[in-house]
């Protein structure tokens, strides 16, 4: 007997020693509240006075305001008084691999460093700029993985990353950049986009239609849509667009901005998909590719200059991306190109057609610190939009066109705590938006 009692007092003991560092080790309940700014949802709704938003782990466990949503006191409060606190941005349409070269052909010298460098320094800078999730659309497939994967495990900073890896080309006979594979056949179209599918990418990239077959085109959309995948295409040009039509993308990249207006057999056919089904979505990019930021990027302007923008960079290639811009030689701006992507625009958005907000970061002009901000500037003083409907498009639009809208952006109960808080009125001055006070991604406060 006396044996047992011995026994048992030590498997007591063994417990109480179990517990007691179980209580020790555990991870404690982190409460954060953003108390006292003004609370715009990404739904579009009124604005929130005097909001209170409660953050548990990684996700918003409460909204309301001081009036109706009592702080926990064990709740680390973080002050939000005069500012206006959002969703986190999304930006559609990166490449994250360039850093901000007004040349990115030049750029490709440094394939070697965009793991270790250029992918991390540009999504850490779009981070800190309050962009908090972006959609990446052509890059080295194993590169873009890696880095996704040690954002997502908390190991560097930068957005949620939805990526497309390497974009499918038809262009069989370049020597291609390593952001591009090119497909030789339909089967061979179907394969590659089946490894892409399975290697974890988010999206598939169509590039060069007009150099595939119609079977190749619909192989990669078929066998993408079959693994639950979006595809996206370009749509610069007329043939770009009858093409992607044609085999069924999902979202199509950037606007033409040679003609005013899309020829009658293009619209009929958007008004046909619309009405049929499923969503067309169009990221029109509209600061890129020579449209409304061009005339203010072949100034030079001072805002190449910001440190923020050679954050992450090593010197060699800080000093290489200045070099770009004291040699840029930029070619003479259209009068007509803002007049076309207006009336453009206009007309998608007569016909239904989802209008997604991207800025192709990467290109000329749109620094991974800076392009967002100045897009979404474009988008209210360029094309007359309300700065709510823009904001509802970097916000819980662009969650939707991406199939998150249940995880991210809104501020929702149960979403992922993913918020920013800016100074000021964005639905009043929507450039307030260049320097978010407050970044929250996940729960954790990067800024």
């Amino acid at each position: 007997m006396r044996v047992l009692c011995q026994f048992a007092a030590f498997l007591l003991s063994q417990l109480l020693l179990s517990l007691l560092l179980l209580a020790q080790t555990a991870p404690r309940t982190a409460l954060v509240a953003l108390a006292g700014g003004t609370l715009i949802d990404g739904y579009g709704g009124r604005p929130l006075a005097h909001s209170v938003v409660l953050i548990e782990d990684e996700h918003i466990k409460a909204v309301g305001t001081a009036d109706t949503l009592k702080i926990p006191a064990e709740a680390e409060i973080i002050s939000t008084e005069g500012m206006s606190v959002l969703p986190g941005l999304w930006d559609m349409h990166v490449h994250l691999i360039y850093s901000g070269h007004p040349n990115p052909a030049h750029w490709f010298q440094y394939a070697s460093q965009f793991e270790g460098v250029t992918i991390p320094a540009a999504a850490e800078q779009m981070l800190m700029a309050g962009v908090t999730s972006v959609r990446d659309l052509a890059a080295p497939l194993q590169a873009i993985l890696a880095v996704k994967r040690r954002v997502a495990n908390g190991e560097l900073p930068g957005p949620t990353m939805y990526v497309a890896g390497p974009a499918l080309t038809g262009n069989r006979t370049a020597t291609l950049p390593p952001q591009f594979v090119a497909i030789s056949s339909a089967a061979d179209a179907r394969m590659k986009t089946r490894q892409l599918s399975e290697a974890g990418v988010d999206v598939i990239k169509l590039f060069n239609p007009e150099l595939m077959s119609p079977d190749e085109r619909r192989a990669i959309v078929s066998e993408a849509h079959a693994h639950g995948l979006k595809v996206a295409a370009h749509g610069m040009n007329d043939t770009d667009v009858r093409l992607g039509l044609e085999c069924g993308v999902d979202d199509f990249q950037h606007l033409g901005a040679e003609a005013p207006e899309f020829p009658p057999d293009i619209i009929a056919a958007i008004r046909s998909r619309v009405q049929a089904g499923p969503p067309l979505y169009w990221t029109p990019t509209v600061g890129a590719n020579g449209l409304l930021n061009y005339p203010y990027v072949a100034t030079k302007p001072a805002f190449v200059d910001d440190p923020a923008g050679y954050r992450g960079l090593p010197q060699a290639l800080a000093d290489d991306v200045r070099r770009g811009w004291a040699e840029f030689q930029p070619r003479p701006v259209d009068p007509m190109t803002a007049v076309n992507v207006k009336r453009k625009i206009a007309q998608l958005q007569q016909l239904g057609v989802v209008l997604v907000f991207g800025t192709d970061e990467g290109s000329l002009g749109e620094l991974p610190s800076q392009a967002t901000w100045m897009d979404a500037d474009l988008w209210v003083h360029e094309l007359g939009m309300d700065p709510m409907a823009v904001i509802r498009k970097m916000t819980s639009e662009a969650a939707r066109a991406m199939g998150v809208e249940r995880d991210a952006g809104t501020v929702s109960v149960g979403q992922f705590a993913d918020l920013i808080a800016v100074r000021g009125d964005p639905l009043r001055h929507i450039d307030v938006l260049r320097e978010p006070k407050i970044v929250i991604k996940h729960g954790r406060r990067y800024k």
